[in-house]
């Protein structure tokens, strides 16, 4: 076995796999200032849609880190999510207008578009992914982690790196090293993923589930015409055929049983069968390792927030990652990604099994003639916040604390630790401060001097109820646009509770 020699001078971040979550924490890296390695064991991009719908949450994110527009261009917007039955007919529908963000609908395209588009932005940002490297084991010293790489053309690699971001998928041997499993369970039966042209009279402007006494069907537009499809509830015969022939006569009479001749398959691109899964680690990091994506948690398809949570992991880490290595942050500030992404990849689990049960209800109903009690306008709300990814909440973190003055009240909004609305206007990887009315100049002088390059302090003309807070009072909003403190009064006392909070995990200049 051929032997490479160790890389010259120090590698900070080795990141494990060129997947979205991946090549998203390598890029947010990239912006925040800290250029990473990043390796990816297959040795060129596959052609698979796989994991198609980016969220409006997620959306949000992608204008901060300045790379929304090709996802705009490249993408369906959808605006609906409908079901309907065996004749096509519409039983329900969800709509995304009116969810209270900029991005008002959800963007479908291929899972290796979205790998293009953010493999453009971090080869923007100084960046290049390492193809045919995969790592066979790593371990941890008191200063670092030594990684063993293994070369597609058949050399051997010892990296020593201060950190690794795990974003190998499903099999992460980053997963492996922390002696960590995914746990929870995997739902019963097999389903059928596919990337298909189908000829149908379905509407192009939201996903369709096709409810019939025989199964689903999940459909959703993406670009060129094309669609990506999931069927399931397959029968135990069904199953064995279609794992050893998904070719398009197969599909076909899949898809037939479950809607007759009013979606007819012309040509498939790309199909696999796979089991659906609710998993999550005890942990996201330890040692110097984060795991991030699938390497951490999978949930079921139908919610669309598998690919979208992974993403958003790697935007809660990069920033903080970035700071510490900059000296700018305290050890704290590291260990909040591991509590704060658990919880909220936790609720995404929850959401994603509870549209997976309304899916195998909308079966069930199918085949009994019986239908729930349509849900309540405050509940349809609700559901389109979630499915939105716009309810992550941080609340409960370290990093996230209040003063309110004992004569003060605070309106109804979102609280520390929660995503402030206008998130999407703030521009840059640092730190905001928002002042609504008057405060104390000389306060916020001595607060802008004192975290001089991590903060920016800002009069808004904003609505101060979108940060909790009524005129007069101030919000720290995080480089992640969630809401990290918020003061009942930008005054002496209020400004000095901001900076002790700053204190407690940032170093100031």
């Amino acid at each position: 076995m051929l032997n490479r020699a160790v890389r010259d001078g120090p590698v900070e971040v080795l990141v494990v796999g060129a997947g979205p979550s991946g090549l998203f924490a390598a890029a947010e890296l990239a912006r925040h200032g800290v250029i990473t390695r990043i390796v990816e064991r297959e040795p060129r991009p596959h052609r698979q849609a796989r994991a198609t719908v980016i969220q409006p949450g997620t959306l949000e994110i992608l204008v901060r880190a300045e790379t929304l527009d090709p996802f705009l261009a490249r993408s369906i917007h959808l605006d609906y999510a409908r079901v309907f039955n065996d004749q096509l007919e519409v039983v329900g529908e969800i709509a995304f207008a009116g969810a209270g963000c900029p991005c008002e609908f959800q963007c479908s395209l291929p899972q290796y578009r979205t790998e293009e588009i953010l493999t453009d932005r971090l080869t923007e940002l100084g960046g290049k992914v390492e193809r045919g490297v995969s790592a066979s084991s790593m371990d941890t010293t008191a200063d670092d982690v030594v990684v063993n790489l293994e070369h597609v053309d058949g050399s051997e690699e010892t990296a020593h790196v201060q950190w690794v971001i795990g974003a190998g998928g499903a099999h992460s041997i980053t997963r492996e090293s922390l002696d960590e499993t995914l746990l929870g369970e995997t739902y019963p039966g097999t389903a059928l993923a596919a990337d298909v042209r189908v000829s149908c009279g379905l509407p192009r402007d939201g996903t369709a589930l096709i409810a019939s006494p025989e199964g689903y069907i999940l459909l959703g537009p993406l670009p060129d015409d094309r669609w990506i499809t999931f069927i399931g509830d397959l029968h135990p015969d069904e199953a064995e055929r279609l794992n050893q022939d998904a070719s398009v006569e197969a599909v076909a009479a899949s898809i037939e049983r479950r809607a007759g001749d009013r979606v007819r398959l012309e040509d498939i691109a790309w199909a696999s069968p796979f089991h659906m899964h609710r998993r999550l680690v005890s942990r996201l990091a330890g040692e110097r390792r984060f795991l991030l994506g699938d390497a951490g948690h999978l949930s079921s398809p139908f919610g669309g927030e598998g690919l979208n949570s992974g993403l958003q992991d790697a935007h809660n880490l990069a920033w903080k990652l970035a700071l510490v290595l900059q000296g700018r942050g305290r050890p704290v500030l590291l260990d909040s990604f591991a509590s704060e992404r658990l919880s909220a990849d936790a609720h995404v689990l929850e959401v994603s099994d509870h549209i997976h049960q309304m899916a195998h209800g909308a079966v069930q109903a199918a085949r009994t003639g019986v239908r729930p009690d349509p849900p309540t306008p405050e509940q349809v709300a609700a559901v389109v916040q979630s499915r939105s990814m716009l309810d992550v909440s941080y609340a409960g973190s370290p990093l996230v604390g209040e003063y309110v003055a004992p004569d003060a009240d605070l309106p109804p909004g979102p609280g520390p630790g929660e995503r402030y609305p206008d998130r999407a206007g703030l521009s840059g990887t640092g730190h905001h401060v928002l002042f609504f009315g008057d405060a104390d100049e000389e306060a916020l002088d001595r607060l802008q001097d004192r975290w001089d390059g991590l903060l920016e302090v800002v009069r808004s003309n904003g609505d101060p109820a979108h940060g909790g807070v009524r005129d007069g009072g101030a919000v720290l909003v995080r480089p992640d646009g969630h809401i990290g403190f918020r003061a009942s009064s930008a005054d002496a006392a209020g400004l000095s509770a901001l900076d002790s909070h700053l204190e407690s995990y940032l170093i100031p200049a």
